[in-house]
């Protein structure tokens, strides 16, 4: 049976929590990035709290990061080249490009699932989302710090 984690606010969890957070997390060294893959490496190590991640987690992070940089690349490519090109018998066809393109973006949506980084983890129910989003944009336009009813800092 796995061990049940700490509360995050017992002095045992905080301490871990502590201890993680003075580490950086580096790749597994079984699945090398490069220098390429490395700033999306620390975008998803940035997702969750250093102390949350496991060893499991760090793989499938790699992989995801991986994933992330050869999409970027194909991207440019398919860009580049357009999603349609004429064949030589004057035809159109689809830039086979596009299904490299789809494969590798349904992979990094489904890692994301697997480390639990996807949006539905992170914010919630769609529900609760949007009645936080409703708030937030109320706040929005009732903001007063963008009107002129209060006095802005002078240089002087």
């Amino acid at each position: 049976m796995a061990k049940r984690r700490q509360p995050v606010n017992s002095i045992t969890a905080q301490v871990a929590i502590m201890q993680a957070a003075v580490n950086e997390i580096a790749p597994p060294e079984h699945l090398p990035l490069g220098e390429k893959g490395l700033p999306f490496w620390r975008s998803v190590i940035a997702e969750k709290p250093k102390a949350e991640w496991t060893g499991h987690d760090l793989e499938i992070a790699a992989l995801l990061a991986m994933s992330m940089r050869k999409l970027g690349e194909q991207e440019v490519e398919l860009e580049n080249e357009g999603p349609v090109y004429i064949t030589g018998g004057g035809n159109m066809a689809q830039n086979p490009r596009c299904r490299i393109v789809a494969d590798l973006a349904a992979r990094v949506v489904k890692y994301r699932q697997t480390l639990g980084i996807h949006n539905r983890a992170k914010q919630g129910e769609a529900r609760d989302v949007a009645k936080r989003r409703a708030q937030a944009f109320e706040v929005e336009a009732d903001n007063p710090l963008g009107d002129d009813l209060l006095a802005s800092p002078t240089m002087q």
